[in-house]
Formats: C-alpha cells, sequence, structure tokens
C-alpha cells in the first residue's frame, strides 16, 4: 500500500470515522451456522465488526488491519466485550498472514484483486471465503464514488471460478442502521476451496 493511502486510512480510523460500525456482515451472520468453526482470517478487519463476531461465535480469529489505531481500536472493543482476538497490523500487498491456512477468511469491502490469489493459498483446502464487495452501478447508492474502487457485473464471480461457489447474488441491497436507510450496489459471495459438505 502506498504511503498516502497508508495515511489516508489511518486518518480515517484514528478520528474515529468508523466508531459506529458495531454489526457485523448480513451476509457472514446468515451462513455463520453452516460453516464449521475453527481458525478463520478477517481482512481488513478495521475495527473489527466481523473478526469480534467470529471469536464470540466460537471462531479462532486472526484480524488483520495496515491502520494501527484500528488494530489498536479493535482490541479494546474486544476487552469490552471479553472475547479473545489476534491483532495484526499488517501491509497485506507485503506482509504475510500469520496462521495460514484458515477454515473461513472473511474479507468485506476490501478492493485489492492483486490478493486473490494470496487469499486463495491462504485457505485451507476444504476452508471457506465469505466476500462482499461494491459493485458498479448507475443509481445513486453508498459506497466509493470511483468506479475503479467497484467490481464489474459477475467480476467476484468469475475470480472465484476455480472454487465451489454454495451462494453468490449481486443487485441493490438495502439495509437499515441506527434509524438510516443505506443503499448498496453489492456482490456477495460465500465459496469453498474444496467439498463444502452440504
Amino acid at each position: 500500500m502506498s504511503k498516502a493511502e497508508y495515511q489516508s486510512w489511518e486518518e480515517r480510523y484514528s478520528s474515529g470515522s468508523y466508531q459506529g460500525r458495531d454489526w457485523p456482515s448480513d451476509l457472514l451472520e446468515s451462513w455463520i451456522t453452516r460453516i464449521p468453526a475453527g481458525r478463520a482470517l478477517d481482512l481488513p478487519s478495521g475495527l473489527g465488526r466481523n473478526a469480534l463476531y467470529l471469536a464470540e461465535n466460537g471462531w479462532d480469529v486472526d484480524a488483520v488491519d495496515i491502520s494501527p489505531s484500528a488494530v489498536k481500536g479493535g482490541a479494546e472493543r474486544a476487552k469490552d466485550r471479553g472475547v479473545k482476538v489476534n491483532w495484526h497490523q499488517l501491509d497485506l500487498d507485503v506482509d504475510p498472514v500469520p496462521n495460514a491456512p484458515y477454515e473461513l477468511i472473511v474479507s468485506c469491502f476490501y478492493m485489492n484483486r492483486n490478493l486473490i490469489p494470496s487469499i486463495k493459498e491462504w485457505v485451507s483446502p476444504t476452508g471457506f471465503v465469505v466476500f462482499e464487495q461494491h459493485t458498479q452501478s448507475s443509481l445513486d447508492v453508498s459506497g466509493p464514488g470511483s468506479p475503479a474502487w467497484r467490481m464489474a457485473s459477475n467480476e467476484l464471480l468469475r475470480l472465484f471460478s476455480d472454487f465451489r461457489i454454495v451462494h453468490y447474488e449481486e443487485g441493490i441491497f438495502r439495509h437499515e442502521r441506527e434509524g438510516k436507510e443505506i443503499w448498496n450496489a453489492l456482490s456477495r459471495l460465500v465459496a469453498c476451496k474444496g467439498d463444502p459438505g452440504f
């Protein structure tokens, strides 16, 4: 990651931009009981909304983010909630993840196509990925303004075509959080490296 990108993310987390986001991905919530618990990687974790949820549901979790403020804030939240998460401040462009392979890798709204081959390597032979990303849309939706930070239609599906796709959806999704209505254009995928067993 470039120095400018690092500084941008660190500024966001140190200024409290994401303080209110405590809820996990609803895609992860809907699949958590169908994937056998084991070791999980949340990348990038931010303040740990998904990492904390995984830990509360019996997973051994490594949470990775480039921002020291995000890692510190996530560790404080874990302590407050009485759960154990292994926090790591890493640049995923150059630093190896700590404990691959994983039975589950969760990645939500992290646009780094170059990392996909590594994510596939870090998944155990029977492991899963839960992946969400903004997609390109002509509608007025939340998320990044530049199409460069959004995936094209079916791009996520193609990127994981060598995995077994157990769930894929793409479209406009409505979320209501803290009294606010949010509309997102999303690609959402759950895939298994081997036989999912269901």
